[in-house]
């Protein structure tokens, strides 16, 4: 019994090096786009406006079960997997809404960003790199 803590404990700190220190929300280097405000953020990510700052915009999110997603609802929209899943049943089956776009990985979101600066999405600190910029770091 003693073994099951200590093994549920040891995990859970391996499991914690996972867990991103920060997300940065980016559009391409081209973009006109130069900051985005917590309140229209999740405005995007919840499908209520495709706009910022008048100008109309693509959000890209990674896939539901990808941990940089579960971050950015958590820290952006304040909203756990289960309750996003919820959020999104509802838009669809009302017809207020349909899913944002979705990619596999950070690196088909680089990819994606900097083949239409019309689009938004966030990675990891780690895989910034100068095709992007950087509009809000979520800590």
């Amino acid at each position: 019994m003693k073994y099951k803590a200590l093994t549920a404990g040891f995990l859970s700190f391996l499991l914690s090096g996972f867990v991103f220190a920060e997300v940065m929300v980016v559009v391409s280097a081209k973009s006109e786009i130069t900051s985005v405000d917590s309140k229209t953020l999740k405005k995007l990510y919840l499908g209520k406006t495709k706009k910022i700052g008048g100008v109309a915009v693509n959000a890209i999110n990674l896939l539901d079960t990808h941990p940089l997603k579960i971050e950015f609802d958590e820290k952006a929209l304040k909203k756990d997997p289960g309750k996003m899943t919820a959020y999104w049943s509802n838009m669809i089956f009302t017809g207020k809404g349909a899913p944002l776009d979705q990619v596999d990985t950070e690196e088909e979101m680089l990819n994606a960003l900097r083949k239409d600066k019309l689009s938004i999405g966030y990675m990891s600190a780690d895989t910034i790199s100068e095709k992007v910029k950087v509009l809000i770091t979520l800590p």
